[in-house]
C-alpha cells in the first residue's frame, strides 16, 4: 500500500564558506594562490581516476546511477533519524526536453484534488513554476513517434488548498512592486534559454509526496 503525504514546498540552500585566518597580529604573504573544486565524477577527475563502471554521461542509465548514489548517501545521513525518504507521487524520473528550452522536467502532483503537471526543475530557485490560467503556455507535447500528450494547466480556483501569496509574506521577494501589503505578490523570471520566462503572481499549494520505500514495493 502506498502512503501519501502532503507538504508546503520549502527548500534550503547550502553555502560552503571557506575562511582563511591568521593567529598572529600580522599576516603577510608573497604572491597569490588558488584552487578549484571538482566533483568526483567530473571529467577532470575521471581523466585521472577512471570511473568504476559508470555509464556514458548524459545517458538515462548514467542519471539513474547518480540518483541511486544520492539516495544511498541521503539514506546514510538519515539512518539515525525518523524522517522517511520521500519522492514525488509519480517518482523522481526526469527528462530533458530540447523543444522546451533544453531544460530537465519532472512530473509532479499538486493541489486538492490532486492533478499532475510537467514542471521544469530550476536549480537556481526554490520554487516550482506551473502553467497557471495562461494563454500562451504549451498545452500539448509531441513525441518523436508522432503521438502527443495533453498537458494540464493549473487553476487556483480548481484547488481547495490553493492560496495566493500576499505581499507581506516572507515568501514574497518583490514587495517593492506591491500596491499594498495585502496585494498579491508579483514575480518575473527570465532564463538564459531563449523564449523561457515566467511572470504572474505567486500561489502556494500542496505538493503530494510518497515514501521511497513504499514506491519501490
Amino acid at each position: 500500500m502506498v502512503s501519501y503525504s502532503s507538504c508546503r514546498i520549502t527548500f534550503a540552500g547550502l553555502i560552503l564558506l571557506l575562511v582563511s585566518s591568521c593567529g598572529v597580529d600580522r599576516c603577510e604573504g608573497l604572491g597569490e594562490f588558488g584552487f578549484e573544486f571538482h566533483h568526483r565524477f567530473s571529467d577532470q577527475v575521471l581523466g585521472v581516476f577512471p570511473g568504476d563502471g559508470l555509464p556514458h554521461r548524459d545517458s538515462s542509465k548514467y542519471y539513474r546511477v547518480m540518483a541511486h548514489r544520492d539516495r544511498l548517501i541521503r539514506g546514510r545521513r538519515l539512518a539515525t533519524q525518523d524522517q522517511p525518504l520521500v519522492t514525488f507521487a509519480d517518482g523522481n524520473e526526469t527528462v530533458r526536453l530540447n523543444g522546451l528550452g533544453f531544460l530537465h522536467y519532472a512530473n509532479v502532483t499538486v493541489g486538492t484534488p490532486s492533478s499532475w503537471f510537467l514542471v521544469a526543475l530550476d536549480t537556481g530557485s526554490d520554487l516550482f513554476w506551473l502553467p497557471c490560467d495562461c494563454t500562451s503556455c504549451v498545452r500539448k507535447l509531441k513525441a518523436p513517434g508522432g503521438s502527443s500528450l495533453e498537458l494540464n494547466i493549473y487553476s487556483s480556483n480548481a484547488s481547495s488548498t490553493s492560496s495566493k501569496v500576499p505581499c507581506n509574506s516572507t515568501l514574497c521577494k518583490r514587495s517593492d512592486r506591491c500596491a499594498s501589503p495585502n496585494s498579491n505578490c508579483p514575480y518575473q523570471i527570465r532564463y538564459l534559454s531563449n523564449g523561457t520566462s515566467s511572470t504572474g503572481v505567486l500561489v502556494e499549494d500542496v505538493l503530494h509526496l510518497v515514501s521511497v520505500v513504499d514506491k519501490l514495493q
